[in-house]
């Protein structure tokens, strides 16, 4: 993917005061270049289009997610998060409520859809995610708001975003092998 706008490279690390620590991890799990980043992950969600349905569709312990589970949570998770990150971006300060991960995978009904569709959308998501992050300003990236009751900042949200998806993927790295 051809890389435009303003950020082409590394940008500044999001302080501690711009999330709060139940972030920390996500934050950590990503790298200096959360764009680049965002396109080797792409890269790495296509490769899965190589599992087999049932595969894709097996729980590999009660109460656990199928790789089609997870890769929609991954959608909807990004999703929500970019979508915080327009708002306060363009300076919209009004809260926006937590989501709850477990329900959203549960309604998803993910097992019933294609793998190929499935990873479709993701990776659609994916390209529009790395082009809205790339055509901030320092200032926008800057600017923050209150998310589920807590305050961030559009660049937190990016790193978050980064970190959280790499932290599915090593999951998912181990489960199905380098696919």
């Amino acid at each position: 993917m051809r890389r435009v706008g303003f950020h082409r490279g590394m940008t500044q690390r999001p302080s501690p005061a711009e999330y709060v620590p139940y972030f920390a991890t996500y934050v950590d799990d990503a790298e200096d270049d959360p764009g680049s980043q965002l396109t080797i992950q792409a890269g790495e969600i296509a490769a899965f289009g190589q599992v087999d349905e049932a595969a894709a569709a097996a729980r590999p312990a009660p109460g656990e997610w199928s790789l089609k589970e997870v890769l929609v949570h991954l959608s909807d998770f990004e999703r929500m998060f970019t979508y915080r990150a327009l708002r306060f971006s363009r300076g919209d300060a009004t809260p926006v409520e937590a989501f709850e991960q477990d329900p959203y995978v549960a309604a998803s009904e993910a097992n019933e859809r294609p793998l190929e569709s499935i990873i479709g959308e993701l990776l659609a998501l994916r390209a529009a995610t790395i082009l809205f992050f790339e055509s901030l300003s320092e200032a926008m990236l800057s600017r923050g708001g209150m998310a589920g009751g807590n305050p961030v900042t559009v660049r937190a949200l990016w790193f978050i975003i980064a970190g959280h998806c790499e932290g599915h993927l090593r999951d998912l790295r181990a489960r199905f092998g380098e696919v």
